[in-house]
């Protein structure tokens, strides 16, 4: 049993250290981190139950298998348990040590490490077999570490563009933040509960895209790190000069995941 709750943390461990890692400019205190991941963990508990409480709605409105499978697995669990996360992000809006996007990447990263870890340490000790930590190690924690990127990535630059008072761009950002992670974990859960063997391999493809996807925006928005703050203001590190490729392509906001 002891093995089986090393490898249910230990995806947590490896993705954390690699997205840590990119955060290059200014790394955020250790205490700060811990308690975004020990609150992400306890997001698990208002989000199993919201999604109580509204798929027992769901299922006393209608006795479709399919409609309480698509309300269940499309809206009630990706907006729950994203929804608790994102409000566990928020906290560190207006922290004095959120003062680059990428510090946001960082955030959303270990508050939703913290609830996938707890996640996955109740399925694979509940279930005591292998397959199932190593199924969840490859897909349900990435997962989560993905939504978490896109998240951060939206959320930094939502504050940003608050700070600099362009307040349309930081509301889309902001609901970007949320609306994206949730129409990933959605489109992920709803596949895994499909029997369709042309929708696994659809969702096989979508998920390995969607895991480069983060990888290459967690490189990008390490490369063009933006300061959260007006210029005028600005008192944040200066970024370190960047070499070869990085170098050509400069300093920016980082672009986008998706075209939105």
């Amino acid at each position: 049993m002891h093995y089986l709750l090393f490898l249910a943390v230990l995806p947590s461990i490896i993705l954390a250290r690699h997205v840590l890692a990119y955060d290059r400019i200014e790394k955020e205190p250790a205490g700060l981190l811990m308690l975004l991941f020990v609150a992400g963990a306890f997001t698990c508990i208002p989000a199993g139950i919201l999604e109580g409480i509204f798929c027992g709605l769901v299922e006393s409105m209608t006795s479709s298998v399919a409609t309480i499978s698509r309300l269940t697995y499309l809206l009630i669990v990706p907006l729950s348990e994203e929804g608790m996360k994102y409000l566990a992000l928020r906290t560190t809006r207006k922290n004095r040590n959120f003062n680059y996007t990428f510090d946001g990447i960082v955030y959303a990263v270990m508050v939703g490490l913290g609830f996938a870890t707890l996640e996955n340490i109740l399925y694979v000790v509940d279930s005591g077999t292998l397959d199932v930590a190593i199924m969840r190690g490859l897909f349900s924690v990435p997962l989560h570490c993905t939504c978490a990127v896109f998240m951060g990535y939206y959320y930094g630059v939502g504050r940003g563009q608050e700070v600099r008072g362009s307040r349309a761009e930081s509301r889309r950002a902001y609901r970007l933040a949320l609306l994206v992670p949730c129409l990933i974990h959605g489109i992920f859960d709803y596949g895994l509960d499909t029997e369709s063997l042309l929708m696994i391999i659809g969702l096989l493809i979508f998920v390995l895209l969607i895991f480069v996807t983060a990888v290459r925006q967690v490189r990008r928005a390490s490369v063009c790190d933006t300061p959260i703050a007006a210029v005028a203001d600005l008192t944040a590190p200066v970024p370190a000069p960047l070499k070869g490729k990085a170098a050509r392509r400069g300093y920016g906001t980082p672009p986008p995941p998706f075209n939105m």
